[in-house]
């Protein structure tokens, strides 16, 4: 064989091995890193070995200790001792056998590879992050805009599937890259240290770069063999820049033909009137069609504080359910009218709708006066979901306790003052107040708590620590930003497969749109339809495995009619806490017979997504009225007349098991 042959032969090895090595440091180094120090020491016992096998005193066992030591040192330095060993005697068991040989060279190797990691880390890191950016064996990349202490606990959650946080441990997933893309202002330093310890990496945007360079050097573009990834982009709040961002990925997603399955994009705002400007950018029409026709979810701090508030102590906690019915009325009690307290009644509206209850909500604030009118404004048709009363009252003043004792049935109380101590003293003083008056019963008492937490703590099995206990059920702490910012709670997977699945039946109902298509509006609407699963499950009586075991909720026809007439009353209420309000019928047809768009001119009679109109707002005794006239203007539209809003909500509690199973990957 020529040695050309043999030399290229290896320099191949060689440029192998080096390959191989980087790959296994960037995703396993701790590992190949302890390997390596387990092959060092026995390198030093080799050594060690070999100096005593020329004597065997106590004076040479000493020295024989300090020359392995030396000889273990020299070969970070690339340096053996090898020739000293040949030309000692005693030594030929390990100079001599090839079996000794093998792991005396791979104990060199292994110092090779430590320095090399060392050198790499030290000034290699930037082009490690590019490698693993570009080559990287990940198949989902998040990309966090921001670099506030929300965002790093999101990122760091959704890096390790939203380890327990007290874990001693938290493994980051290999398979997930987490980038942070920060300003030139930031401290690159300070963030890449942090971002390292969950395996994040992070990117400049300088001047000379706008948001469509970093899109591009992470490989967001054409999916093909090489790069079949899914892209999460989160752009958290308190960016000026977030509006244009939005457009600039929505421009970019268009021009590379991007496959609306692999990108999922998160914003977070903090008002409605941006809300209404990205609402307006992503769902650009071209033609009769989305012009980015891509999932953008909007994301309210706000919103997802409440929301958490209702995940873990839902309404239907609160009530006696019997046949898929409600005992009697929910009551719920709002203390401070703030945003928090305002999202608050919205979500008890979205999620406290049961047959036989009628919702009632409490608004306490000394300041109700200047917050009632706005706020009715805001959500015309709210009263029809939910009966309020709005009480202008101190509740650090005797007039509330007195008001506390006239309410003898209040299930829900949302403590959402103006600050967290004055939330938790308030929630003290009610359930005080309530023991003292021997209440058996008193009401879930939620406290927004928005700049602490509230730490659980195992406590012995005394009296008082039973009592501990109750209270513990019943007074809880919503708004910790370690509750919020997790990918269950922001991402939601789980949540957008059953939201895709109920799209999917209407779809395959009526017609209608794919999802990717639907406005935001719809596609939230389609969530809170998977979000109140757990109250279908409790109102049938069964659990998850067993509706999806049976492929059904119910067999007896009388509960699943109760239970479709909940899901309507759900769809009202979140309509009307979404800011809709109701249409008569002879409105929908005036809209039928003015509509000159190019658009669906029946859908656009019956609803109004920009105006928030919606002509099937009404009673469950009055939509097959509804369903009637709409089914006319069919007929003048040359479609066949076949639309049944009953049968909507029927086919939704029917298709429950298959929500479920879209949850859990099945479908």
């Amino acid at each position: 064989m020529s040695i050309f042959i043999i030399l290229a032969l290896v320099l191949l090895l060689f440029i192998a091995f080096i390959f191989g090595v980087f790959i296994l440091t960037i995703r396993y180094r701790r590992i190949i890193l302890w390997v390596c120090v387990a092959f060092v020491a026995f390198g030093f016992l080799l050594y060690t070995a070999s100096y005593l096998s020329s004597g065997m005193n106590l004076s040479t066992t000493f020295f024989a200790a300090l020359r392995g030591v030396y000889s273990a040192a020299r070969m970070f330095s690339v340096n053996d001792d090898h020739g000293v060993l040949t030309s000692m005697q005693g030594a030929e068991w390990l100079t001599e056998n090839v079996y000794w040989q093998i792991p005396f060279w791979f104990c060199h190797i292994a110092t090779l590879i430590i320095v090399y990691i060392a050198l790499i880390n030290l000034f290699g890191r930037k082009f490690i992050d590019s490698f693993r950016l570009l080559f990287g064996l990940h198949n989902e990349v998040y990309i966090i805009k921001g670099s506030d202490k929300n965002a790093f606990l999101l990122a760091e959650n959704i890096a390790t599937h939203d380890a327990d946080h007290d874990a001693e441990q938290k493994h980051p997933d290999k398979k997930r890259l987490i980038v942070f893309l920060l300003d030139e202002d930031d401290d690159e330093k300070k963030i890449s240290e942090k971002a390292s310890r969950f395996g994040g990496i992070v990117q400049v945007q300088d001047r000379d770069h706008d948001f469509s360079y970093f899109l591009k050097k992470a490989k967001l573009g054409k999916r093909n063999w090489l790069n079949n990834k899914k892209y999460y982009i989160v752009l958290m709040s308190k960016d000026a820049s977030v509006l244009d961002d939005v457009r600039l990925i929505a421009e970019y997603a268009k021009e590379n033909e991007i496959s609306p399955e692999t990108l999922d994009v998160f914003v977070f705002t903090s008002t409605e009137w941006d809300r209404d400007k990205i609402e307006e950018i992503t769902q650009a029409k071209d033609g009769n069609q989305r012009k980015y026709p891509y999932t953008f979810h909007i994301v309210n701090e706000v919103e997802l504080l409440t929301r958490q508030m209702i995940e873990k102590h839902p309404p239907f906690e609160c009530l006696n359910l019997s046949g898929g019915k409600a005992e009697r009325n929910f009551t719920v009690m709002i203390l401070g009218f703030g945003p928090v307290g305002q999202s608050a009644l919205l979500r008890l509206v979205m999620n406290g709708q049961f047959v036989g209850s009628r919702m009632r909500a409490i608004i306490v604030d000394k300041d109700i006066k200047n917050l009632r009118d706005c706020f009715l404004h805001r959500y015309p048709g709210l009263n029809i979901s939910c009966d309020m009363e709005f009480k202008d009252i101190n509740v650090q003043r005797k007039k509330y306790f007195k008001l506390l004792d006239e309410e003898k049935n209040v299930d829900y109380i949302v403590s959402a003052l103006h600050g967290d101590e004055i939330n938790k003293q308030t929630a003290l003083d009610i359930w005080r107040h309530y023991e003292r008056k021997d209440i058996k019963t008193p009401p879930f008492i939620a406290v927004a708590e928005l700049n602490g937490c509230l730490r659980e703590t195992k406590r012995d099995k005394t009296h008082e620590a039973e009592q501990d206990e109750k209270q513990d059920e019943k007074i809880f702490v919503f708004g910790s930003r370690e509750d919020v910012y997790k990918e269950s709670v922001i991402i939601r997977e789980q949540i957008d497969r059953m939201a895709k699945t109920v799209n999917k039946i209407y779809k395959d109902l009526y017609g209608g749109q794919d999802w990717h298509e639907l406005d935001w509006f719809l596609q939230e609407s389609n969530r809170a339809t998977a979000d109140f699963i757990p109250a279908m499950l409790k109102l049938a009586g069964c659990n998850e495995k067993d509706a999806m075991d049976k492929k059904t909720l119910t067999n007896d026809s009388s509960l699943a009619e109760i239970l479709a007439q909940t899901e309507h009353l759900r769809w009202n209420a979140f309509h009307v806490a979404m800011g809709y309000r109701p249409i008569s019928i002879e409105e929908m047809n005036k809209r039928f017979k003015e509509y000159t768009g190019t658009g669906n001119r029946i859908d656009f009679a019956r609803r109004d997504s920009k105006a928030r109109l919606q002509v099937c707002i009404v009673h469950w005794d009055e939509l097959d009225k509804v369903s009637e006239a709409y089914r006319e203007l069919e007929r003048l539209s040359g479609r066949e007349p076949k639309r049944d809003f009953k049968e909507n909500d029927r086919y939704i509690v029917k298709n429950v098991p298959k929500f479920l199973e879209a949850a859990k990957g099945k479908e």
